[in-house]
């Protein structure tokens, strides 16, 4: 299941991931776990930026992969830029805390909380 789509059949918000099995010795782990920023992009989208960043961040050659016109390809990369900066837009000004990151009043680990 892509978890960019999972979403509580009764309310329609996003679901949080709380059970993990591995398959060889089936132990399993449960609680709330946080999926990745990229992991909350469709998997189409996810693959387009494994493709660009292994392309050396060439548009050219993800028009070529795509098979579409360089403006359609930078469109596309565009739209997903937007979807990364509406997710990571949270309660907080992005500015202040990496004012506090930079000056050391906050660690990474809590910057990336508060972004």
């Amino acid at each position: 299941m892509d978890i960019s789509k999972a979403r509580c059949p009764e309310c329609g918000k996003p679901m949080v991931p709380t059970l993990c099995r591995c398959d060889s010795c089936r132990i399993t782990l449960g609680g709330e776990f946080t999926v990745p920023l990229l992991g909350l992009l469709p998997g189409d989208d996810q693959a387009l930026i494994i493709a660009f960043v292994r392309s050396y961040g060439s548009i050219k050659k993800i028009q070529e992969v795509l098979g579409v016109s360089y403006p359609t390809a930078r469109a596309r990369i565009d739209r997903i830029i937007e979807n990364l900066n509406a997710m990571m837009t949270g309660p907080e000004d992005h500015d202040l805390v990496i004012e506090q990151l930079a000056r050391g009043e906050i660690t990474a680990a809590e910057a990336m909380e508060r972004l």
